[in-house]
């Protein structure tokens, strides 16, 4: 009697039975597509990438020697050829944060061919994500601090900046003519004045 009792009060205190929890098994199809399920077939993985700034490289600790890192720069400067190795490249890839770092990125040529303009003076460089091995002081490299990188992709073409004509910029320039003029007209008429 006492064990009927104290099941009554379970149920009770559980709600109705829609509420009970049922169990769910791995190849039971009720799981909503939107809920994040285990893989079983998944294997263990060490790497990890580190979705970075260059601004934050250009300061790194040691904590992302060696790691693997992404950053998206716009592409400055010139290609180089890497020396003493036929199928590299250096380029630079400089922050679009606003914080103006770079960092020099080691890569193949056959990547480096998705560059279609190097950011200079009136030109914006093409905008690359790069994702690669980062070393605080590289041994392959003479302990430069650079990122390898694995893949490139193209996030922006690159562009001819062209600055749009601005009559108000030419006020200034005019205002300082005509006092010019009217200098040169006054110095005229005192030195006609005293002959």
């Amino acid at each position: 009697m006492r064990a009927a009792a104290l099941a009554l009060a379970v149920a009770l205190a559980m709600g109705p039975v829609g509420a009970w929890p049922t169990a769910a098994w791995a190849d039971d199809d009720t799981t909503p597509p939107d809920e994040n399920t285990v893989n079983p077939q998944q294997t263990p993985d060490s790497s990890f990438i580190y979705d970075t700034s260059i601004a934050d490289l250009y300061s790194a600790d040691s904590y992302l020697n060696n790691q693997t890192v992404q950053v998206t720069g716009e592409v400055v400067g010139d290609r180089i050829n890497a020396e003493f190795d036929d199928a590299n490249c250096w380029i630079a890839l400089q922050a679009v944060d606003g914080s103006n770092s770079d960092i020099p990125v080691f890569m193949t040529k056959v990547a480096s061919k998705a560059i279609d303009r190097y950011g200079a003076y009136g030109v914006r460089g093409t905008t690359l994500q790069v994702r690669g091995t980062f070393h605080l002081s590289c041994p392959e490299h003479d302990g430069l601090t650079d990122l390898h990188a694995d893949h490139v992709s193209v996030v922006a073409r690159g562009e001819t900046l062209r600055d749009p004509l601005d009559p108000a910029a030419f006020i200034p320039g005019a205002v300082m003519v005509v006092l010019g003029l009217g200098l040169i007209l006054v110095f005229y008429r005192l030195r006609e004045s005293r002959r």
